[in-house]
């Protein structure tokens, strides 16, 4: 117990004086999943019903602008491990309400993003392989040892009260990505662009020789769009709460509270 609670002090900076407050493939993947067209609502109605339950965030941290830092590690290991769209945006969520939360040690900063991507894989990697915190610590040149991830990710799931399903923007995304267009919509597209042709003797927009290719193509876009969010913090932040993640991915699709920052 006294070495956990060691490593753990040489990992967040403690502070008496502050007090605690209470692209192609994956469209091809998305679209295997038939049973999501059975039980779409039901998932819909579980999911905004867990995302009433996200931990909210202020945006008090002094370490915001060490983020950037953060997501681009994630980013990378995501692509060098090949972990799923929607573990790489759990774990910056997880991220973030950590951060925003304690203080961390300027050195130990990307230890808590790999950790918390490490977890995000458990809950949302659909394949058997998730790789070991030592496969990921190669990515910052063995920097931690195994005891300081340990250290580190119980310090999360514990912040988290092991509440680790939570819906993000990715999440809805992939659930709409492959039913938000359907054939008629496609034939309707199709024939304003031949009426326009025809009248105007021009093609306003882009033309698809089926409908697989224009889902295939706009899902594509919803799915970037989707990641684009990771960049993006609310510019307003309601005072008791975040706003939802999907309303988040909406609004991109178109274009006082205190923190702890001890451990006790």
């Amino acid at each position: 117990m006294e070495q956990n609670v060691a490593a753990e002090q040489n990992i967040f900076v403690v502070d008496h004086k502050l007090k605690k407050n209470s692209r192609q493939a994956d469209v091809e993947r998305l679209a295997k999943t038939h049973w999501l067209s059975d039980y779409a609502r039901d998932i819909f109605l579980t999911m905004r019903e867990q995302e009433l339950r996200r931990k909210p965030m202020f945006f008090l941290s002094p370490q915001l602008s060490e983020r950037q830092r953060m997501l681009q590690l994630l980013k990378l290991v995501t692509r060098a491990h090949k972990l799923s769209r929607c573990a790489l945006h759990l774990a910056v969520y997880y991220m973030d309400r950590f951060v925003d939360h304690y203080k961390i040690r300027p050195d130990k900063l990307l230890l808590v993003a790999i950790t918390c991507l490490h977890i995000a894989a458990q809950i949302e990697n659909t394949d058997a392989f998730i790789p070991h915190y030592s496969e990921m610590n190669r990515m910052v040149k063995n920097a931690y040892t195994a005891f300081e991830y340990k250290a580190v990710e119980r310090k999360i799931l514990c912040f988290l009260n092991f509440e680790l399903v939570r819906p993000t923007t990715a999440s809805f995304v992939e659930l709409f990505a492959c039913s938000f267009l359907t054939r008629s919509d496609f034939k309707n597209y199709t024939e304003m662009l031949d009426e326009s042709e025809r009248n105007h003797y021009i093609q306003p927009y882009q033309r698809y020789i089926s409908f697989e290719e224009m889902l295939s193509i706009l899902a594509q876009l919803l799915l970037r769009m989707a990641d684009y969010t990771l960049h993006n913090l609310p510019m307003i932040c309601h005072p008791f709460w975040l706003p939802p993640a999907l309303l988040q991915c909406a609004r991109s699709a178109g274009s006082g509270a205190g923190r702890s920052t001890s451990l006790g």
